[in-house]
């Protein structure tokens, strides 16, 4: 394809996080990055806490982890009062006990911090490793896609209100500029979808001086009724407000009130009059929520900002086209119940950008406008995103019963998740006033609908029938619902590619940095954001000379964009295989047999393992930059058929 060097590779509009770690991806990809947002001041607000298990993941192959996990806390219990408070102790819910680590899963539990922080942290990465940094009061307008560019015409705030007209020209565009998205819009994507009214619910930002610290949420009342939650910013680490040293000075809380008049009361508060809010509307709202908990104690600070949360469940028909490619809330808006929507936005990104990278540096054939690869992203994230909307939907309805039949559906799901990963019941009740105004009726409290699967951490993601995923086990993986996989099921084709402990180093290791000081390393410390890892499992000492025939046809893909890793069984003194190429190739012995167990677990003879370390001819799994598994062959000729779906 033909690129400027002179001019910048990709515009990034939007810098929440989907397009803070677009950003990141494509940098550590070798491609150069605009990132701008309209606002003037980054944003404030605890929205999206929630980072759930496989994000993890992801954050560690691209190398942030260590930063998030620092900035970031574990789950909150919720000990939840009647309404008004009348003295009796609180029910502890959300109390699940600590779900142990697995090798092949290391991260059970999500991570919790505010998107106030969670982008602080990732706009500090960017200008840490790359000297990034986000454009503040930069608008995107509108643009126009040419055959070798995208044309982009943007508003700048200078100073005060003057602005500032002027085009720029870049190889890409990617908008994660939001629900309103101006990218989305001018793409003509359809964004249909719902509108559930009766779970909008009022979100304040606002200091508390006495608060309790961070290790729980206090709740008042009926969420189906009348609600009113405090949540403290679970967050070590805050750039505006608290010190890593300090992590209890922070004293932002965030209250969630719900109820039928609560659309009248966003009205009555300033709703969206963030910084400005005056002091009788402050006062109104701190009325309100000594009325609802019956609590006088509570000493309230600044209002730190306050907006209304209407539930609209939305997606598109594309992902995008061309030059210009939409992720995250810019392509579908969702209920925040089951803390799925921040995450899916995040896997929007690494499925995009590697992909994004691999045609620009041109090792794709064909135009931009018919790039096979490119409109994967579409139709693998377009089935996942379906799944999702689904299920963080029903749960909002069983939350807020919003329907009918929300306790009958919240009872079949709660028989079909664990009991370590439930919580109490759901409602169908319709609500009743929660306005100031009105009498406060007897004390409710009832259960909190806060049943959540474990399929909900996302190890279940899966492009099980992708065009671009090579599965030649027969018999052929059966076609999952995207977001589900038994314990039981076998590692296929499409599927989270799991973690592997215990890989002692034999030779080579050009690309394996992160040994442990042992001698050994794990395959999340060997993945990358920037290449595909094949794991050629060497089966027999009578295989050798097949395995060498398996890494030269992996030589041939292009330069940078193999990595290959040899794994020996655990089983006696294993030969090296690939001397020639030590500087290539790294060579482990899989000393606690756990890579043989999750990768060959369940192919039979006929198709290419018998189990585990009996398998006698090697077999090659290729492990994608985001984190999937992109084939699964036997030979050299599976090797090729692979890159032909990839380079070709």
């Amino acid at each position: 394809m033909t690129t400027s060097a002179e001019r910048i590779n990709v515009l990034i509009a939007g810098a929440g996080p989907v397009g803070l770690v677009s950003a990141l991806l494509l940098l550590r990809n070798g491609l150069s990055v605009r990132i701008i947002t309209k606002e003037t001041e980054f944003r404030t607000g605890y929205r999206g806490p929630g980072i759930q298990p496989r994000t993890l993941e992801l954050y560690r192959f691209l190398g942030i982890l260590d930063d998030v996990w620092a900035g970031s806390g574990p789950h909150q219990t919720i000990h939840q009062y009647t309404s008004p408070d009348n003295g009796e102790p609180p029910v502890i819910i959300w109390n699940d006990p600590e779900l142990k680590s697995q090798v092949d899963k290391p991260h059970l539990e999500p991570r919790l911090i505010g998107q106030v922080d969670h982008e602080a942290i990732l706009r500090a990465c960017l200008l840490r490793d790359y000297g990034c940094q986000v454009e503040l009061g930069t608008e995107l307008v509108s643009y126009e896609q040419r055959l070798n560019f995208v044309e982009a015409t943007f508003v700048t705030t200078v100073t005060g209100s003057d602005k500032t007209a002027h085009k720029a020209q870049f190889d890409w565009l990617i908008g994660a500029d939001g629900a309103h998205s101006v990218v989305r819009k001018q793409l003509g994507c359809t964004f249909l979808g719902q509108s559930i009214k009766q779970a909008g619910s009022l979100l304040v930002d606002i200091h508390l001086l006495n608060g309790w610290g961070d290790d729980h949420i206090k709740a008042w009342g009926d969420i189906s009724q009348r609600f009113l939650l405090i949540r403290p910013y679970r967050s070590a680490f805050s750039a505006q407000h608290s010190t890593p040293s300090q992590p209890k000075s922070d004293t932002r809380m965030q209250l969630m009130i719900a109820g039928p008049d609560v659309y009248e009361l966003a009205q009555t508060m300033g709703e969206n009059n963030l910084n400005g809010s005056t002091k009788e509307e402050r006062d109104a709202l701190v009325k309100v929520v000594h009325e609802l908990s019956g609590r006088r104690d509570f000493v309230f600070g600044d209002l730190i900002g306050i907006g209304m949360w209407r539930p609209n469940i939305r997606m598109v028909d594309k992902f995008g086209e061309g030059r210009v490619w939409i992720a995250g809330d810019a392509a579908h808006v969702h209920s925040p119940t089951g803390g799925q929507g921040l995450n899916s936005g995040i896997q929007d990104a690494f499925n995009l950008c590697w992909k994004l990278s691999l045609v620009h540096k041109g090792l794709q054939d064909g135009s931009i406008n018919s790039n096979r690869l490119m409109y994967t992203y579409t139709e693998e994230r377009v089935r996942v995103v379906k799944a999702m909307l689904n299920i963080t939907t029903n749960l909002l309805k069983q939350t807020f019963g919003a329907n009918p039949g929300g306790a009958a559906e919240a009872q079949e799901n709660a028989a079909q998740s664990t009991s370590a990963n439930n919580v109490i019941s759901s409602h169908s009740t319709p609500p009743s006033s929660i306005n100031a105004s009105n009498d406060i009726k007897k004390p409710s409290r009832r259960g909190i609908a806060f049943i959540r699967s474990f399929e909900l951490r996302m190890f279940g993601i899966n492009y099980r029938g992708s065009p671009i995923v090579l599965d030649e086990v027969d018999p052929p993986a059966e076609v999952l619902d995207p977001y589900k996989m038994s314990a039981d099921e076998p590692v296929r084709g499409g599927d989270r590619a799991p973690q592997a402990v215990g890989l002692k180093v034999l030779g080579g290791s050009s690309f394996n940095s992160t040994e442990d000081g042992q001698g050994t390393t794990t395959l999340f410390d060997v993945f990358d954001t920037t290449a595909h890892t094949a794991l050629v499992f060497a089966g027999s000492i009578e295989s050798l000379e097949s395995v060498r025939s398996l890494v030269r046809a992996l030589t041939k893909y292009p330069h940078g964009m193999m990595r290959t890793m040899i794994v020996h069984s655990q089983e006696g003194d294993p030969e090296l295989v690939a001397t020639e190429l030590e500087d290539e190739v790294l060579e482990v012995q899989d000393t606690e047999g756990y890579a043989y167990a999750s990768y060959l677990r369940g192919l039979d003879q006929s198709g290419l393992s018998v189990s585990g370390s009996e398998r006698k001819g090697p077999v090659v799994v290729i492990v994608r930059a985001d984190g999937h598994v992109g084939a699964i062959v036997k030979d050299a000729e599976g090797v090729e058929r692979y890159k032909q779906k990839l380079f070709a």
